[in-house]
């Protein structure tokens, strides 16, 4: 009887490991349809300093957007004068938007990363999930 537990247990183990793998990759699959489908118009400018370059996805399913601050000497003071209200603009578009509604109910974090023109990161904003719902 112990023998046929620790072999069920074993076996209900397996599966539940697979379908997790298997939702992770269906998750990867759909960010990654949504990155690209994002990039297509990309490059934009958004102001008259910030600039949209691309979305991607981590292995971790870590959904990015990428920036580049353009047209100032210090783009780190730029951008560290507007984070607290990047934050919450942030964290309200994705309580309130239906359209990233995927987000949410799959737990996917969110990272904004700014570069400077030289392509050096002055930011990393991230936003868990926890934070948006």
């Amino acid at each position: 009887m112990r023998k046929s537990f620790l072999i069920l247990s074993i076996v209900l183990s397996s599966i539940l490991i697979t379908q997790c793998d298997s939702d992770k990759k269906a998750i990867h699959k759909k960010l990654t349809e949504m990155a690209l489908n994002l990039n297509e118009s990309t490059p934009v400018m958004l102001d008259n300093f910030t600039r949209f370059d691309n979305a991607t996805v981590t292995d971790e399913n870590i959904f990015q957007y990428n920036y580049t601050v353009l047209n100032t000497q210090n783009p780190d003071s730029l951008i560290k004068e507007v984070e607290s209200s990047l934050r919450d603009n942030i964290r309200q578009e994705f309580r309130t938007n239906p359209q990233l509604l995927f987000f949410k109910e799959n737990n996917v974090s969110i990272e904004y990363v700014y570069n400077d023109e030289n392509k050096k990161v002055i930011r990393r904003i991230q936003i868990d999930s926890s934070n948006y719902k």
